[in-house]
């Protein structure tokens, strides 16, 4: 009897020291990304525009829209920051009218509002310089695109662009590359210029 008591004492005193460790669960981490140096190019092209954009990151020019075929003059780009796993979709229309406009920029809106079940915010600030107008919207939260853009001269031309990541949205794991392509899609509008 007097055995099975000492063995007893000794589970529980086991039992109580092996509690005295603090065993807490390690918190999820995020990868960690090496973001490339900062560098600019001038795109041009037999388009109607120019921009400066990284030396990071690449020109795809688009020919087909959904397996239609887009117009020669079209205009259509990707550029991709392939290291950062995202893709800046520009699109570009030729302006006839007023009513022409006030559709694309409606049709702008739409689209950028379409992600309000996903994020926490939607921004919208204007670009108000004396060749180029246009509205940028900072969508906050894990929506799918973390930036949209329209870019107008009000009488020709209309370029709309929007940022999408190719990975499943998560704005704590991808803060610091949204801020970094922010920065270069910034750089892109203020560098921007119609050439005609």
């Amino acid at each position: 009897m007097k055995s099975n008591g000492l063995i007893i004492l000794i589970i529980l005193a086991l039992a109580v020291a092996s509690c005295t460790q603090n065993n807490i669960p390690k918190d999820k981490a995020y990868p960690r990304y090496t973001l490339p140096a900062r560098g600019y190019q001038l795109y041009q092209s037999d388009c109607p525009y120019q921009f400066e954009y990284p030396t990071y990151a690449s020109i795809e020019d688009k020919k087909s829209f959904f397996a239609n075929g887009l117009r020669g003059d079209s205009c259509w780009i990707n550029i991709n920051f392939n290291t950062l796993n995202a893709t800046l979709h520009i699109s570009y229309k030729d302006v006839a009218n007023q009513d022409t406009l006030t559709k694309l920029m409606e049709d702008a809106y739409k689209l950028t509002v379409k992600h309000t079940m996903k994020a926490d915010y939607i921004k919208d600030s204007i670009i108000d310089d004396p060749k180029l107008k246009g509205i940028w919207y900072d969508v906050g939260g894990n929506a799918a695109s973390s930036i949209q853009f329209f870019l107008t001269d009000q009488e020709r031309h209309y370029l709309r662009g929007s940022l999408y990541f190719k990975v499943t949205p998560n704005i704590d794991s991808m803060r610091p590359i949204v801020e970094f392509v922010t920065e270069d899609v910034r750089h892109l509008i203020h560098t921007f210029k119609w050439n005609n």
